[in-house]
């Protein structure tokens, strides 16, 4: 599976991974619980620990650029200890709230650390192009590890530990991802490439546009699955780990082989559009349900195609980049990557109540199915050198 990488970029992509992986596991184990641990707060409301839930990803998307510009600058390690530190600091300051304004700070101050589009840089940096998307699918995983990993231990967790308790968890995670950054490698791969040559387009807003979309439709899922599963198929909360980690490792033994196969092609920008139209398909066959093994099957399609999409579009921004200014067009990828979480929270709420959950999840598949053909279209203007 990695027998290509070499030995430094391997290393990058699994430490990565690590620092990522506490970041977002501190994160995830905090959802399930949040709110109904802050109800004894003072100061509680459901509109209040509705901010608190979601000033982090808004504070993670302003900022996402300008971390990216200030990592072209002074580099990515130290910016990337810089987020790390301001997380942990977040998480003492929250785990120390005694109202919801000190957690809402806290949880904004989280926000702050927003390393994700430098780690990607960092990534980039270290890795030959044609190793990029693998090493970005390791990331990838991490990612989808630690949110397997919060969906197992969260309730237990905040029963031994309290709300408090699980935000002391998330400084440490911070404090240890430090520790990762600070063991990274420090040689750099030299090596300029852009997409130019192949005659796509360099601007990268139509990426930036797909990753939003890419994380809205995610996160609507899971606003509206879990609940699907518990009301139409009497399947209990506590054992859903069991539809999403066979559908999550099944996706990741796929999209290795997939990768090594459209990387040794040059099909990136082709695998696209099929990508969301596999997302679709999976949305709108949820929508209709049937059982919870027809879900499994379902949820094995979407997180193939998603994984697939958050391993290569990281990959082409950065070689749409180049090495000057690349942790700023990261940034700006990235941003679009929060704001469309935000998105997908916000519109997957509004629909769901409005619509319903099988409405709710047609409309998502919709939009992708609509993405693909505007996709396809922008690829065919590209290769005919109608975009510059």
């Amino acid at each position: 599976m990695f027998g290509q990488l070499q030995a430094n970029e391997l290393r990058t992509g699994i430490t990565l991974a690590g620092v990522i992986a506490f970041r977002m596991l501190g994160l995830f184990m905090i959802l399930p619980v949040f709110m109904i641990l802050a109800a004894d707060i003072p100061g509680f409301s459901p509109a209040r620990a509705g901010l608190a839930v979601g000033i982090y990803g808004l504070t993670q998307a302003v900022l996402q650029q300008p971390f990216g510009k200030l990592s072209d600058r002074f580099g990515r390690r130290p910016i990337m200890l810089i987020g790390l530190a301001l997380f942990a600091v977040g998480g003492v300051v929250a785990a120390l709230a005694d109202t919801m304004t000190m957690l809402i700070a806290g949880r904004a101050l989280q926000g702050c650390g927003a390393i994700a589009g430098v780690a990607l840089a960092f990534a980039a940096d270290h890795t030959s192009a044609k190793n990029r998307s693998v090493v970005m699918a390791i990331i990838g995983m991490g990612i989808g590890a630690s949110f397997l990993l919060s969906m197992m231990i969260s309730v237990p967790m905040s029963t031994l530990v309290g709300l408090s308790g699980l935000f002391w968890i998330t400084a440490v995670l911070g404090v240890m991802g430090m520790v990762l950054v600070l063991s990274l490698p420090k040689t750099a791969v030299v090596e300029e490439e852009t997409l130019q040559a192949t005659g796509q387009s360099t601007t990268i807003w139509p990426l930036a546009l797909s990753v939003f979309l890419l994380h809205a439709v995610m996160t609507l899922l899971f606003v509206v699955l879990p609940g699907m599963l518990v009301k139409h198929f009497s399947f209990e909360l506590e054992y859903h780990w069991r539809l999403y980690v066979p559908s999550m490792l099944g996706s990741a033994l796929l999209v290795f082989p997939m990768l090594r196969r459209i990387a040794a092609h040059k099909k990136e920008y082709m695998a696209l559009p099929l990508a969301f139209l596999v997302l679709g398909g999976a949305l709108g066959l949820m929508s209709v349900g049937w059982s919870v093994l027809a879900m499994l099957v379902f949820s094995l399609g979407f997180f193939l195609a998603f994984n697939l999409l958050e391993a290569t579009m990281p990959s082409m921004v950065s070689a749409l980049a180049g090495t000057s200014g690349r942790g700023r067009k990261m940034g700006m990828y990235t941003t679009f990557q929060f704001l469309g979480a935000f998105a997908g929270g916000v519109m997957g709420g509004a629909l769901l109540g409005a619509k319903g959950a099988a409405m709710t999840l047609g409309i998502a598949a919709t939009l992708c199915i609509l993405w693909a053909v505007v996709m396809s279209a922008w690829l065919r203007s590209s290769r005919n050198g109608q975009l510059s």
